[in-house]
């Protein structure tokens, strides 16, 4: 049993051993060949690499924002009585038009309710036909000294009563005829239903919703602009709205609205974005990106995106002397984006600089161009 458990041992220490071996011989490898690449970089051997003409160009700096899109118009539409529902015709996603009936209500007490009305009017305008009549009496008896001035103020202010109660009873038939008339709920511009909250049967309050309706013929793109941003935007000026769920498609849209106060702390401003959205691709709660064209920078030096080489936080790039010989150089950028970048300092109009290859080049390397990159 030892004698196995040592055989054992002796296997695994063989297999230690092997994969030490190569492990030890492929780090060899690798540091071999290091030194050779930097003793032919020190003894002058030039490096293929791909170049480019620093030029200039008119260059359309864009900028992106992250937005939600909502709809353009959304309402919760409610009874403006308390009733019972007696009819619920649409559900989510039905389209309504301006003037739909939505829902009915029960209408059986409020029906009471306006006849009552009707006949607490009848009854107020008959006392007012008979304090009219009494006090007419007793002004042609206060005329012939037949009758007290007190019984004559109290005949005109029975009368002045009894009008006030006419008016009050007409007001109450008013203000329930009126609840009578509005048992019907109605959309009130054309939508599509996006929320459905009770059922038919149900028991609604004045007020509480019903349902919710939407317009989504255009929606709104809600981004938010940082305040070095802003001053780039214009409403009126035309953007596109690139939607991920989509599968990236692009839309046009057109800035609004642009919030005139920051919002603090952060001191960002909200654009909205209106998006035409007749064929209904677009939803309410989507995620997009708007992308906006700024001001133009016209003659702008531009080098290849390709050609920048990070060194440390620095963005630099290599420049290939009259020798052939490259000069690492740290640089100054504007704008950078689609391909190019922006250079404010650090290279010349014309210069030669490497756009592709860097990763075998250093300060002072000696190089030969492949092909010109061009721009």
């Amino acid at each position: 049993m030892l004698l196995k458990k040592r055989k054992k041992l002796s296997v695994v220490l063989a297999i230690m051993i092997l994969f030490g071996s190569i492990i030890g011989y492929r780090i060899y490898q690798n540091i071999s060949s290091n030194k050779v690449r930097a003793a032919q970089m020190s003894q002058g051997k030039a490096v293929a690499v791909q170049v480019a003409i620093v030029g200039t160009r008119d260059i359309i700096p864009r900028v992106e924002f992250s937005a939600g899109l909502e709809p353009i118009w959304s309402a919760d539409i409610s009874a403006k009585v308390d009733s019972r529902i007696n009819t619920l015709p649409v559900s989510e996603g039905d389209i309504v038009k301006a003037g739909t009936v939505v829902a009915t209500l029960d209408t059986n007490e409020l029906a009471a309710q306006v006849l009552q009305a009707q006949g607490n009017l009848s009854v107020a305008q008959s006392s007012l036909e008979q304090a009219e009549l009494d006090y007419n009496r007793y002004s042609a008896l206060s005329s012939q000294g037949a009758i007290s001035a007190q019984l004559l103020d109290n005949a005109r202010t029975k009368r002045d009563s009894a009008a006030g109660q006419v008016r009050a009873a007409e007001g109450n038939l008013g203000l329930v005829q009126e609840k009578l008339n509005n048992a019907n709920v109605i959309a009130p511009r054309d939508s599509v239903v996006t929320k459905r909250y009770v059922q038919s049967g149900t028991f609604t309050r004045a007020g509480a919703p019903i349902i919710t309706v939407a317009d989504l013929s255009t929606l709104l793109a809600k981004a938010t602009v940082g305040e070095s941003q802003v001053a780039d935007l214009t409403v009126g000026s035309t953007v596109k709205v690139r939607v991920d769920a989509l599968s990236g498609q692009e839309f046009s849209g057109t800035i609004t609205h642009i919030s005139p106060v920051a919002t603090l702390p952060a001191r960002t401003f909200t654009a909205e974005i209106s998006i035409a959205n007749e064929q209904g691709l677009l939803k309410a709660g989507m995620f997009a990106k708007v992308g906006a064209a700024i001001k133009v920078h016209p003659n702008a030096l531009v080098i290849p995106e390709s050609a920048l080489v990070m060194r440390e936080d620095q963005k630099t790039v290599f420049v290939v002397g009259t020798d052939n010989k490259v000069q690492q150089r740290v640089l100054k950028l504007g704008y950078v984006g689609e391909g190019l970048a922006e250079v404010l300092e650090g290279v010349k109009q014309d210069e030669t600089i490497v756009v592709e290859g860097q990763n075998k080049i250093k300060d002072g390397a000696e190089v030969t161009s492949v092909k010109d990159g061009g721009q």
